[in-house]
């Protein structure tokens, strides 16, 4: 008895995966000084969303720049609410936790979480450095 197309097909697509997330630990490590993250905003509250991003608490920028961030940017794609997030650290690690800790963020948060797809505000996801050019 053979296996069927569909079955071969997910058998490659799972192994195709597989080899996929090997690649991606061990060609770079998550970096240690880079930061993309994606959150997804909801599409009826875009226009208010960006316009608390351009007054932003100044409270709110120094916790960041206290904790160890910089150059970070939010970029937009309108047509779904897509949001890339990007960020530098000497350790990004040890700059989302000293975040996680800053009364100013868990306001800011609790304000920011009704703009996103998920009520909670969700998790960042963040996305694996394959490629780096100084």
């Amino acid at each position: 008895m053979t296996d069927s197309p569909s079955a071969d097909a997910s058998t490659a697509g799972t192994s195709a995966q597989a080899a996929l997330t090997e690649l991606l630990s061990t060609t770079t490590a998550r970096s240690p000084h880079r930061c993309c993250f994606l959150l997804h905003v909801r599409p009826d509250r875009l226009t208010e969303y960006v316009e608390v991003h351009q007054h932003v608490w100044e409270e709110m920028r120094q916790a960041l720049t206290r904790c160890g961030w910089r150059n970070y940017s939010l970029f937009l794609r309108p047509e779904d609410g897509l949001v890339v997030g990007y960020f530098e650290s000497d350790d990004v690690d040890a700059a989302q936790s000293a975040m996680s800790d800053e009364e100013v963020n868990t306001r800011w948060q609790k304000e920011m979480a009704q703009y996103f797809v998920q009520p909670d505000g969700g998790t960042n996801e963040i996305l694996p450095q394959y490629f780096y050019l100084p």
